[in-house]
């Protein structure tokens, strides 16, 4: 009996709570050096005269609407750099990253180890938003985004997102110059970027990816139910899976329409 209840404690200490539909903080940062294809060596904080040559070699970020790729600066207005333009180094970088990792993949309940993969570099300047929209699978084995926000002056430009009902409003500025602020959310958020009313914002756009064998351990997590594979328990009725509309677009984004419910 004594071993039983041993193995039992054992087995509830490597139990994790569920984690929450979003994550957010900030963290020190030992500058990088970030240059841009067309521009070069970007000094942090951001200055007004390399923001203005950032938007010089940037492109108008368009947005996905069913099998639509639009550009209307009435729905989404910033600009983009792939990530194939950016190169990040120094060791204290990757040090950071796998900082914000962890922080992340705890706050979102998740237990394997998380891969970050670039995806975007995107200019905020001013009056730049982003309405309510929908991010979608944009490589194997990606369930959520995180952002990073890079030093750099500007005021507004909230993160909003939202999921069952509630809503967290996430400001993304740091007033000590030497730290970054990160979010990160799961992919099936409705979320926005409200206008961003002074300065330039720059921020890196990740896709979080997770590559472990049991991924019914995370839908659990996202459903909010218990996982008990540490104590050897299999559920006898797992629930079923609804199958969902497929809303990848070229872009992997896309605006609800009005009054749409959010996926789960």
């Amino acid at each position: 009996m004594l071993s039983i209840a041993n193995d039992l404690a054992e087995g509830l200490s490597t139990l994790r709570r569920p984690g929450d539909f979003f994550a957010s903080g900030t963290i020190e940062l030992m500058a990088p050096l970030l240059e841009v294809a067309g521009v070069g060596p970007v000094a942090l904080p951001l200055l007004p005269v390399q923001a203005e040559q950032l938007v010089a070699v940037a492109e108008r970020a368009p947005y996905g609407r069913g099998e639509e790729t639009l550009v209307d600066t009435a729905v989404r207005r910033t600009w983009q750099i792939g990530a194939d333009q950016v190169r990040i180094q120094g060791k204290h970088w990757t040090r950071t990253v796998d900082s914000i990792l962890a922080r992340v993949a705890e706050g979102l309940g998740v237990d394997e180890p998380v891969a970050a993969e670039l995806y975007k570099l995107l200019v905020y300047d001013q009056g730049s938003f982003f309405l309510s929209h929908r991010d979608t699978e944009k490589a194997p084995g990606m369930f959520a985004t995180l952002v990073i926000v890079l030093p750099s002056i500007s005021a507004g430009g909230d993160l909003v997102v939202r999921h069952k009902g509630r809503e967290v409003r996430l400001e993304l500025r740091s007033p000590d110059p030497s730290e970054v602020v990160f979010a990160a959310f799961y992919a099936d958020c409705i979320h926005e970027v409200l206008p961003v009313t002074e300065g330039c914002r720059l921020t890196l756009v990740y896709n979080l990816l997770r590559r472990g064998r049991d991924r019914r351990t995370m839908k659990a997590r996202r459903a909010g139910l218990p996982h008990y594979c540490e104590l050897g328990v299999r559920a006898r009725n797992r629930p079923a899976r609804i199958p969902q509309k497929n809303w990848v677009s070229r872009w992997n984004m896309r605006i609800p329409p009005p009054n749409s419910g959010l996926r789960h």
